[in-house]
């Protein structure tokens, strides 16, 4: 049943969304550029501190609210990347994010910690999720919650494209690694402003869904600074998304008639180095959530890379990768649990 939801939702998704995106641009001559720099060069890169602008500010009973902007750090490395962020893509310059914090201590008197919170891919991030899911999934982990609209999603959505996320997953490599690497860059500087913050926001982690749990992936290789991580449903392996995920055969079309299929990918990821991340904080510091029956980021690539990453804490989820949305409640309190008993909790 799960694996026969998440076959339909992904069928209809690509015949109501993806029929009306344009081609995409053959950029694979370009990837020569990111092998010279190599992961570390890529993903690594410590951003400014952001200069952070706060807008829509008000309180409720139980919440302070604000609006978080600030222009992105993250330059392409390419020149075709850096005439996109200039024109046609320039709102993705600016990072938006959602600052919800609570207003009275935790009632058992420990210290309330802080979450980046990462959606998933397509998730339009709209003022309502601003508004109702953040403030309940603050008040499930009695945390208080950053959540940052990734690039192309939400308020960084390009006007001429098809559905939110659109050119974040696209046969066009380049702007998908771009993609990524801005992911990562705007998360990191988001943390440090976070800490920066008063009164002390006391521990920071990251939780991050699907396209989300990727890229809390990312900050827990390159972000030691993190007092704990929780990917969902997710692993690092791009070309095994791209094989497994029926939600991706537009773009393995396309890349099919660019040259290229699922081993070629996987031949440039190895070559950079992404499949051999390591993590750059403990194992106590990570909880993985995985569905049983996921057939997008599937159950065996996560448990291979949970199993290299040395067995961190894990939850099992008992659905596929849609099954999140039915589970979600239940991943907060295992969530909660694992950062109330983690090393940094109190």
């Amino acid at each position: 049943m799960a694996r026969a939801i998440d076959g339909t939702a992904t069928a209809l998704a690509r015949s109501l969304m993806f029929s009306r995106s344009l081609p995409s641009s053959n950029t694979l001559a370009e990837l020569a550029l990111y092998q010279e720099r190599g992961i570390t060069g890529l993903l690594g890169v410590d951003p400014p501190m952001p200069d952070v602008r706060l807008t829509q500010q008000r309180t409720t009973r139980r919440f302070m609210l604000a609006d978080v902007a600030f222009d992105s750090s993250h330059e392409p490395l390419t020149p075709r990347g850096q005439n996109l962020r200039k024109g046609a893509h320039a709102c993705n310059g600016v990072a938006h994010a959602r600052w919800v914090r609570h207003r009275w201590p935790r009632k058992d008197g420990r210290q309330r910690c802080t979450v980046l919170f990462l959606h998933s891919w397509m998730a339009p991030v709209s003022r309502a999720e601003d508004a109702f899911l953040l403030p309940w999934i603050a008040r499930k982990l009695d945390a208080n919650v950053v959540g940052l609209h990734l690039p192309y999603h939400g308020r960084r959505k390009p006007d001429e494209s098809a559905f939110h996320g659109e050119y974040y997953w696209t046969a066009d490599l380049v702007r998908t690694f771009e993609a990524l690497r801005q992911s990562i860059s705007d998360a990191r500087a988001l943390i440090a402003w976070i800490r920066g913050q008063h009164p002390h926001p006391g521990p920071v982690g990251v939780m991050g869904v699907s396209l989300g749990g990727m890229v809390a992936l990312g900050l827990a290789s390159f972000e030691p600074t993190l007092d704990f991580a929780i990917p969902v449903a997710a692993h690092l392996d791009l070309a095994g998304v791209l094989a497994d995920a029926a939600l991706l055969v537009p773009m393995r079309k396309e890349l099919a008639r660019h040259g290229w299929g699922p081993a070629e990918v996987d031949a440039y990821t190895r070559s950079l180095g992404l499949n051999e991340l390591p993590p750059s904080i403990d194992r106590d510091r990570m909880l993985f959530v995985v569905g049983r029956y996921d057939r997008i980021m599937t159950t065996e690539r996560t448990v291979d890379l949970w199993e290299r990453w040395g067995q961190p804490s894990i939850h099992w989820f008992e659905a596929g990768h849609l099954g999140i949305l039915t589970h979600l409640a239940g991943i907060l309190r295992a969530s909660k649990g694992f950062i109330d008993d983690g090393p940094n909790a109190g």
